[in-house]
């Protein structure tokens, strides 16, 4: 069995020597930061880092070298949006927004995104309120996606149960069927091939079978591979 608590301590140990060594991070942060709820008249606003600017640099010092992507990506999770609509970027930096209108920073090879919690496909679609960091772990695709560092909590550090599973284990599984189905949609891709490529971009074995089943699942979702198997 995994002990959780030796091995978040573990991983954050990890995720935060690596911070030490990338020199663009204080900016980075400050970014977030300065884009969060009414800064410096409310209570701050809760920020965590998601994705694989969490579990690559983890899955590296465990396991050895995993390719790097031609873009890093810095995905924000901030607990609730600012009261000003107007996005703080420094110099050098080029404001943009997705197709689904959130915005995000480019600068070089660097792309930071500022989710909100409550902008979230998966809490919406849920229609939870209020959303919460919980709901962000149990609505991602997959588990490796579960995972996160609190930015503000500061002796919280690396988070996540399934996340922290799949990196132990070395298995990328479904964690949300529907937002998995969602997202290998939104993608082009069949279920399996949405989740065998994640799996194999990290040097893990796969599986379909989701954490989080959804009561109904339309036929044609069961179609061209979108059943449980492993790889």
């Amino acid at each position: 069995m995994i002990k959780s608590k030796r091995e978040k301590s573990e991983f954050t140990e990890i995720f935060e020597q690596f911070l030490k060594t990338y020199s663009e991070f204080s900016e980075i942060s400050e970014i977030a930061r300065r884009n969060t709820y009414d800064m410096g008249r409310s209570a701050e606003a809760r920020i965590w880092i998601i994705g694989g600017f969490v579990y690559r640099p983890i899955i590296r010092a465990l396991y050895g070298e995993i390719p790097e992507p031609s873009q890093i990506d810095i995905d924000f999770l901030i607990e609730r949006p600012p009261a000003s609509e107007n996005l703080y970027f420094p110099e050098g930096w080029t404001p943009s927004v997705t197709r689904s209108g959130y915005p995000y920073l480019d600068k070089g090879k660097i792309r930071i995104d500022l989710n909100y919690l409550s902008s979230f496909h998966s809490i919406i679609a849920r229609q939870l309120s209020p959303p919460s960091l919980e709901h962000f772990f149990t609505g991602t695709p997959m588990n490796i996606q579960s995972i996160a560092y609190d930015l503000t909590g500061k002796t919280v550090g690396v988070i996540g149960k399934h996340g922290i599973v799949a990196i132990k284990n070395k298995i990328v599984q479904i964690n949300n069927l529907e937002e998995a189905i969602f997202e290998s949609e939104k993608r082009g891709m069949i279920l399996k091939d949405f989740v065998r490529e994640k799996a194999e971009e990290l040097g893990f074995s796969w599986d379909l079978t989701p954490i989080h089943q959804i009561p109904d699942i339309e036929e044609n979702h069961k179609e061209n591979g979108k059943i449980p198997v492993r790889g």
